[in-house]
């Protein structure tokens, strides 16, 4: 009768058929516990790897009968901490690692049976099993704590930066500080290369960008020369912005522009107010390919806190240069204006027309019916003015009851033509129980040489022509 063997010789006799062993140990994960594999297939790893290095170290514990090494149990703990990062719980991480130990001492078992091992031995081994199992549920433990202390500091400092964010953009009523503070926060917290942020610029349909941060790789020619207008119809993140939703482009959805600044990674989040979009932020990297869960929650809390503060510059900014009766411009926002489109006409002997325009008898409307009529006149004035102007013209209350419009781009026939449109809609208007609003007008193009103040003069003298002759066919009448 041939001598027994040791469960150690048997152990040895199985290391030639650890990648069969490993196979089967995956085939139990596919059935049993099918979220393991997949889950470590989604973060790149081989499970027959990972397999068959379990197999192996079983294998290697039993022959030699020992506890496991501290390098051996730190690589255990550092793959807890690894699984649960993967998003992995606890008590699965767990059930994988018996199923492998069941797998691979079922086998052992049994040949161990057919070579008449001794009970003993057995045992022994059984042992060594049992507190490799018992010290293993605790690395596992350890390692996931180990990533929830992590993942806790890691939350602690977004929330950190978060409340620095709503600090200083609180503080500021400055666009370019706001978007500024934003983006610095943005990119060290998130470890990128590069951040930026568009405004949407509704005269051309399209995102223009407003700010940018970037490392030395990126700062000329990057990705602020590729994107700096977007047009909100183009298909890839134009029609995201639009549309509303933080997007994430990885691999081949990545747009070509930024593949070749050399991004591997972009992240565009839209800045919204009351679901309308102001514009968008957005990441780039060169370095990293994907952004995780959390990195991309943040992402969206600061989105959402740039939008606050780029919406509250933007109301400041407009009551700044708003009239607050008639919603027009005002007196130093039509200056300017005006100074800026007088400017673009010299440079670019564009023709240029302003119009000055005077509400009619605004003391006798007063006097007869009270201010609260007199305002309502004004503001008749304004949302005329207001339905009749194009994108590019700029309307003006520049006084009590003037008036101006500035018109970029257009002569004295294109001038005329809105003017003659803004007067049948003021004669359209029911003044009710007081008498119809009416207005004088002048306006005059704008000639090579003239001057701002030249210009203005030459559109008030027309005007006062306009009231003598006004007065003097009402004193006729």
């Amino acid at each position: 009768m041939p001598e027994a063997r040791s469960i150690g010789e048997v152990a040895s006799e199985l290391l030639p058929r650890v990648d069969s062993m490993a196979t089967e140990m995956v085939a139990a994960y596919r059935v049993r516990i099918p979220e393991y594999p997949r889950l470590l297939e989604k973060h790149g790893e081989d499970v027959y790897a990972v397999s068959r290095l379990a197999v192996l170290l079983f294998l290697h514990l039993v022959i030699e009968k020992r506890d496991a090494s501290d390098s051996e149990l730190g690589v255990i703990r550092a793959a807890g901490r690894a699984r649960a990062a993967q998003g992995l719980a606890p008590e699965a991480m767990l059930h994988a690692y018996s199923i492998g130990r069941e797998v691979a001492w079922g086998i052992l078992a049994r040949e161990a049976e057919k070579a008449g091992v001794a009970e003993e031995e057995i045992s022994d081994a059984t042992l060594i099993m049992t507190r490799f199992m018992e010290r293993l549920a605790l690395l596992v433990t350890q390692g996931f704590l180990d990533h929830m202390r992590v993942a806790f500091e890691a939350e602690r400092q977004r929330m950190a930066v978060l409340v620095e964010i709503a600090k200083a953009m609180s503080r500021s009523l400055d666009l370019d500080e706001v978007v500024t503070v934003g983006l610095d926060r943005l990119r060290r917290a998130l470890g990128v290369e590069w951040a930026g942020l568009w405004l949407v610029w509704v005269e051309k349909g399209s995102l223009r960008l407003y700010g940018q941060q970037a490392d030395p790789v990126w700062s000329e020619g990057g990705l602020g020369d590729a994107f700096a207008v977007i047009p909100l119809d183009e298909p890839v993140i134009g029609r995201d912005v639009v549309a509303g939703k933080p997007v994430l482009y990885t691999g081949d959805t990545i747009p070509s522009a930024a593949t070749g600044a050399g991004a591997r990674m972009m992240m565009i989040v839209p800045l919204l107010h009351r679901e309308r979009p102001l514009g968008a932020v957005g990441i780039a990297s060169r370095r990293l390919e994907d952004l995780d869960g959390r990195d991309r929650e943040f992402m969206i809390a600061i989105a959402e806190q740039m939008a606050v503060a780029v919406h509250q510059v933007q109301e400041h900014m407009r009551e700044a240069r708003t009239d607050f009766l008639t919603g027009l411009a005002n007196r130093h926002e039509f200056d300017s204006f005006l100074r800026r489109e007088l400017a673009r006409a010299e440079r670019f002997h564009d023709p240029l027309s302003l119009a000055m325009i005077d509400l009619d008898d605004l003391k006798l409307l007063n006097d007869d019916y009270g201010h609260k009529a007199g305002d309502e006149a004004l503001r008749t004035i304004g949302a005329t003015l207001k339905a009749t102007v194009r994108s590019l013209d700029l309307a003006a209350r520049i006084g009590g009851d003037e008036f101006a419009l500035v018109m970029p781009q257009t002569d004295a026939t294109g001038a005329n033509d809105v003017l003659a449109r803004f007067l049948q809609r003021v004669s359209e208007v029911d003044g009710g129980a007081q008498p119809r609003t009416t207005v004088s007008i002048g306006f005059r193009q704008w000639e090579e040489g003239m001057t701002l103040d030249a210009l203005c003069s030459a559109a008030d003298a027309e005007l006062y022509e306009a009231k003598r002759t006004r007065s003097l066919a009402k004193n006729e009448a």
